[in-house]
């Protein structure tokens, strides 16, 4: 470990510039592009899942609470809710991002 600060400078921009190359190659890549019946069954399993957990969550707070069927009807719309959402985030290519709004906007300024 006797580098100078240049030496270690000069590594750093080639490290860099190697990243910078593995990243514009990794956008270059086409990805297996989206057909109709494999949009239509993603939204339909999400859909699905989001109605499964929701009215299963309900049920479950429904018997632990007995409180039948408030739990379950307000759970089974909240499950609508989010399958919803996970519908419109998959069509409009945000996936599975943190957040509402696409990483590429944030890197505007």
């Amino acid at each position: 470990m006797d580098k100078t600060p240049e030496e270690l400078k000069q590594e750093i921009e080639i490290a860099k510039a190697g990243n910078a190359e593995d990243d514009s190659s990794k956008n270059n890549k086409s990805a297996i592009p989206a057909s109709g019946a494999r949009l239509a069954i993603r939204a339909a399993t999400d859909m699905v899942a989001a109605l499964v957990v929701g009215g299963a969550l309900g049920y479950g707070l429904d018997s632990w609470l007995d409180t039948t069927p408030w739990f379950m009807i307000i759970m089974f719309f909240l499950g609508a809710a989010a399958g919803f959402v996970n519908i419109y985030r998959s069509q409009t290519g945000q996936e599975y991002k943190v957040g509402m709004g696409s990483l590429d906007s944030d890197k505007k300024d």
